[in-house]
């Protein structure tokens, strides 16, 4: 399975002056605050913060969801706030992929027919996505599970199956909302190692949105949040590194 990305020196991804605000007057609510930040193509970058950072809304706007109050967001070169809401959910359907804390897979259905069905709303013909569905499987080491149903698979097993689902029509972008949230640490280590295999085999573009450590420190790159503006971006061999140090200090 191959990811086709644009690698030139433009960002995959590039968000400018993001502002994105709820309700008015008093009310008014301050999600994101000027945010600027550009992510490459093929790079797995975690974004992190407390609860009320901006981190869900700054994935709402990269997933196309939500749009920004002023600023703008290109995807592949592409604006993407100048798009319609059809436009945007035309585009998202084709090229962005989620990965979400609740599994949501079809419980009448068998893991091959899970990672299948996106592909079959799509109208890809059967042989083409019963191949890329067996395809995102074996890269994800989960192929022997191609005919059990979700209830007859552990939650790390479930969670690579959604994942499987997600990657296997070849999105750009991969976006995960705290996927490891809702499972015990066996499991949440099985996904973030599927998750670390399907970067380094495919290159997809992964942006994980996190407030475990644990879970950012498998990414190439931390970006972290707080009252809607970016206050760190950084490798994480440097915030590791600075970590130790620290840890040394005290």
């Amino acid at each position: 399975m191959a990811v086709e990305q644009n690698v030139g020196s433009q960002p995959l991804i590039e968000v400018r002056d993001l502002v994105r605000t709820y309700g008015e007057g008093e009310a008014t609510v301050h999600a994101l605050r000027g945010i600027d930040l550009s992510i490459n193509a093929r790079e797995m970058v975690a974004l992190m913060g407390p609860s009320g950072s901006g981190k869900s809304t700054l994935m709402n706007i990269l997933g196309l969801f939500d749009r920004p109050s002023r600023g703008s967001y290109s995807l592949d070169g592409q604006d993407m706030t100048r798009l319609s809401r059809r436009q945007q959910a035309s585009y998202r359907g084709r090229h962005i992929a989620f990965v979400f804390q609740g599994i949501h897979l079809l419980p009448r259905l068998s893991a091959l027919a899970n990672v299948e069905l996106p592909m079959s709303y799509a109208r890809m013909p059967a042989s083409e996505r019963r191949k890329q569905a067996m395809q995102a499987l074996e890269l994800l080491g989960i192929a022997h599970l191609k005919d059990r149903y979700p209830g007859q698979m552990s939650g790390g097993q479930a969670q690579r199956v959604a994942i499987a689902r997600a990657i296997a029509p070849n999105p750009l972008l991969l976006l995960a909302d705290e996927p490891t949230g809702a499972l015990d640490r066996k499991s949440g280590a099985l996904v973030l190692q599927a998750f670390q295999e399907l970067h380094a085999n495919t290159g997809v573009t992964i942006v994980v949105v996190t407030h475990d450590p644990t879970v950012s420190q498998h990414a190439e790159r931390i970006v972290s949040l707080e009252d809607g503006q970016i206050i760190d971006d950084c490798p994480v061999e440097d915030r590791l590194i600075a970590s130790h140090s620290e840890g040394g200090q005290s």
